[in-house]
């Protein structure tokens, strides 16, 4: 039963990040899209980033599920690697961030795009998340990938404990799926404000009232 409830939780984390980075809203011809060196930057890791930050953690994902699945009497360790309070924790803040990244697309519909861009009939919108922080969407994928860092990270974990970071480069794909995260973090975390300074510029008024009402950033009553 525990293995079993283990898995379910291993597949919801890995469905909350592939939900968190895929979208299939593309700005069009005429629609404007604001190229800054950051959004140069962003572009490049949604178009090559985002596959390899999905490929690989469905990989782990897969491989921890198949060992606990069908594993071998010599591999009774890795597969009795228990449920934890990281691991409870990881996967609790890993699928928050997704389920409210998800209710980001929803309220906001064809407007929502990894490019930033005003798209054609676009307004400002105040409701769902984006009644509580500016940029629900990021705060959320904040908590996804600190939730991620915790599940995997955490000392008593699977990737930590069964040896694999052994498998001569493994570590080295791990290194640098952790640049690739370090990289789109530091990103997000220029582009609120140059997301912000866009909206202004475009919407003026509809903003200012906007960003009146909800003062914070990403974290209510901080930023």
């Amino acid at each position: 039963m525990e293995s079993f409830l283990k898995v379910l939780l291993i597949l919801s984390s890995a469905i909350a990040l592939h939900v968190s980075f895929t979208t299939k809203n593309v700005p069009s011809s005429k629609e404007v899209v604001h190229q800054t060196f950051n959004e140069r930057i962003f572009t490049r890791l949604v178009t090559y980033g985002f596959p390899t930050i999905k490929a690989i953690y469905w990989a782990v994902s897969f491989a921890e599920i198949a060992i606990i699945t069908t594993g071998p009497n010599y591999l009774s360790v890795i597969r009795n690697t228990p449920i934890t309070l990281p691991f409870i924790l990881g996967t609790a803040l890993a699928v928050a961030g997704g389920l409210i990244r998800l209710w980001c697309y929803r309220t906001l519909g064809r407007f929502f795009t990894f490019q930033l861009s005003v798209c054609d009939g676009q307004h400002i919108v105040t409701t769902g998340p984006y009644a509580v922080i500016r940029h629900p969407s990021y705060a959320a994928g904040m908590v996804e990938i600190i939730g991620i860092l915790i599940l995997h990270g955490s000392t008593n974990s699977w990737l930590r404990c069964s040896g694999v970071l052994d498998i001569p480069g493994l570590q080295l794909i791990v290194v640098a799926w952790l640049a690739q995260i370090a990289l789109l973090i530091i990103n997000v975390v220029c582009r609120v404000s140059q997301e912000d300074e866009v909206l202004k510029l475009t919407f003026r008024g509809e903003w200012e009232r906007w960003a009146k009402a909800v003062r914070y950033r990403l974290i209510p009553g901080i930023y």
